[in-house]
């Protein structure tokens, strides 16, 4: 019998795209680094990194940035059952620069 889930999130999924250059200004960013993002998504891979069975429920759009949230959510230990697909939107997509 599989265990029960400690803890169920749901809300918004984003990929976040963050500036390489610390400090410099979001336009004049050379490069970024891709990482899952949204609360939901976030609190999900922390609680799973800790040893508890979580899930997510949300929505991602079906191309490469949707997989993308998927398969890290898989890599991460998040049960995925409820990440569901939709053929007609993008997923979420956040660009953030970092200050010193």
């Amino acid at each position: 019998m599989e265990k029960p889930l400690d803890l169920i999130t749901i809300g918004r999924s984003s990929v976040d795209l963050y500036g390489d250059q610390i400090g410099g200004r979001l336009e004049d960013m050379g490069s970024f680094s891709k990482y899952i993002g949204g609360s939901p998504t976030n609190i999900a891979c922390g609680t799973a990194r800790l040893g508890l069975r979580s899930a997510v429920i949300t929505g991602v759009g079906d191309e490469h940035m949707g997989r993308f949230i998927r398969e890290q959510l898989v890599r991460e230990g998040v049960d995925v059952r409820g990440v569901k697909t939709d053929p007609d939107r993008l997923t979420a997509l956040v660009i953030l620069g970092i200050r010193d």
